[in-house]
């Protein structure tokens, strides 16, 4: 978990530069049209990616850059349900490869074990080469997660308080900023219309958020503007958005706790992710797919973001 919750915690010289750098990279991201097939599976499918980045203890912005390639992939292909997880996973390692250290990145074969070898591993080979073709080789692509993590270097500062509080006062704050801001960037990844706003834009929501639950004297003040590159005015409304989504979330927690039986007993979302289906099969998803919405044919067409394919 240690590495899930990792976060920059330098600053360099160059730290302007960088943000330039990633600003510009960012608008090279595709632009959703929320058309897939499969949009009715996506909540499930972000959970499974979570929930193996938790077991892999993959960073952060490992699980937002393959989210980010699920969500591009889906919306340009018809993705057969039974391969779903295939893409999900395979999406996982390329994303691991470009954001985690070498010996961190987890094997084909592991893998496969956590979908109890569905799939033979030559299948993840060919499609890490069809969604590299797919987004041309560049997947060097900024995401919220990217910014959130840098953000966090000047997320408040003793000012931000008046200058009154005790040294462990402000570490006590600053550390829950931290928390704050981190479990706001993880409800972004909740609305997938979210995935058409810049990161860089919803990552200063998500400090904007995390700052006005501290809470500070000003939400964001002139520091916050000059860091980002935002005013207020731009970050408002998806800031309000994203406290609202957190409300709703709390809710829906809160009513699910009072429901749930005290001896029912306890079973994680990774473990109920990979329940045996009703017909002994090993199912790996826990939903109901139709068969009408399948691709029986396994037809495999050229790869293009406009014409939506079969995979």
């Amino acid at each position: 978990m240690e590495r899930y919750s990792n976060y920059i915690s330098t600053q360099t010289e160059y730290s302007e530069d960088i943000i330039y750098i990633l600003q510009d990279a960012e608008l090279c991201r595709l632009t959703m049209r929320y058309t897939s097939p499969q949009l009715r599976y996506r909540e499930v499918m972000v959970n499974f990616i979570r929930s193996v980045g938790e077991y892999e203890q993959l960073r952060r912005t490992t699980i937002h850059l393959a989210v980010y390639m699920l969500d591009a992939f889906m919306d340009n292909h018809n993705i057969s349900d039974n391969r779903l997880n295939l893409v999900a996973l395979t999406c996982v390692l390329l994303a691991a490869k470009i954001e985690e250290n070498e010996p961190s990145v987890p094997s084909l074969s592991k893998l496969n074990e956590l979908v109890q070898n569905q799939y033979p591993i030559a299948d993840f080979t060919v499609l890490e080469v069809l969604l590299l073709k797919f987004f041309n080789w560049n997947l060097i692509i900024p995401t919220t997660a990217t910014f959130v993590e840098f953000w966090l270097l000047y997320i408040v500062d003793s000012s931000d308080f008046g200058g009154t509080l005790s040294e462990f006062q402000f570490h006590q704050r600053r550390t829950r900023a931290i928390e704050l801001a981190l479990e706001f960037l993880d409800i972004t990844l909740t609305d997938i219309k979210m995935t058409n706003v810049r990161p860089s834009l919803l990552s200063a929501a998500c400090v904007a958020c995390a700052r006005s639950c501290v809470p500070v004297l000003a939400v964001w003040n002139e520091t916050m503007h000059e860091m980002t590159g935002f005013p207020w005015e731009e970050i408002e409304s998806l800031t309000r958005e994203l406290m609202d989504w957190r409300a709703m979330l709390i809710t829906k927690e809160t009513a699910s706790r009072k429901r749930r039986p005290l001896d029912s007993g306890f079973m994680s979302d990774f473990d109920e992710s990979f329940e045996e289906d009703e017909d002994g099969s090993d199912g790996v998803l826990s939903i109901d797919c139709d068969s009408d919405d399948s691709d029986d044919d396994g037809e495999t067409a050229s790869y293009s973001k406009v014409k939506r394919t079969k995979y």
